[in-house]
């Protein structure tokens, strides 16, 4: 009976779940999220455990939709890449820019955590790799048939890039080229560009000023080691 009566007092608003998830990032920024407990977690948000149920099954349930809400955003990135509005290198930069910045504010601590305790979760955040490579399959053969990237195989030109955008992201790859993610990043793209694009004509200062004056927060990565 008292099942059925919180089942019928649940409320699953989506926008006020995501006001608590977006609400709980710094925390789980800082020190992860295995470790922290339904106590923690209430206390953190100044809500009590009768409205936390309201909103979610578990602590578990929250986890997953955490993930779910940063997976989204990281995801939103691509309307960068399909904006042909901008110039076709521009486009590139601001989507993995705008990448970069969804994946330093998670920070190494909570994609640690992640990786070595809940696995599950973190295999949910690799798996925007296998839709970026298709994103970026198309972006090359786009490149290519309008004769602004040389002409190889995008197949194998994506999927080169996400198998080394996925060594960018483990800790310890980083933590040995004593780089931050953001000059890490920099650095991997100015290499790619040269490599990819046939007569490159614009000034990288100048996109690196771009993706910095867009992203404020950035400015934090390039300062800060990873």
């Amino acid at each position: 009976m008292g099942r059925k009566t919180l089942e019928k007092e649940r409320d699953l608003d989506p926008e006020v779940r995501k006001e608590y998830l977006a609400r709980l990032v710094p925390l789980f920024v800082e020190k992860g999220m295995s470790m922290h407990s339904m106590d923690a977690i209430v206390q953190y948000l100044e809500i009590s455990k009768a409205t936390f149920y309201r909103h979610f099954h578990s602590r578990d349930e929250l986890f997953e939709l955490f993930i779910d809400y940063i997976v989204e955003k990281i995801l939103s990135s691509r309307v960068f890449l399909h904006n042909k509005g901008l110039a076709y290198e521009e486009r590139y930069l601001m989507t993995f820019a705008a990448i970069l910045h969804e994946l330093g504010g998670m920070g190494f601590t909570l994609m640690s955590d992640l990786r070595y305790n809940l696995l599950p979760l973190w295999e949910k955040v690799r798996g925007t790799y296998s839709v970026w490579e298709k994103e970026l399959h198309t972006f090359f053969k786009e490149g290519i048939e309008s004769g602004y990237v040389h002409d190889v195989n995008p197949s194998i030109l994506a999927h080169m890039i996400i198998l080394f955008f996925r060594e960018l992201m483990t800790p310890e790859y980083l933590q040995s080229l004593k780089m931050t993610l953001a000059e890490a990043f920099m650095e991997t793209f100015k290499i790619q560009i040269r490599s990819i694009v046939k007569d490159p004509n614009f000034s990288f200062d100048s996109l690196e000023t771009r993706m910095r004056s867009t992203f404020p927060e950035l400015e934090k990565l390039f300062k800060t080691l990873g």
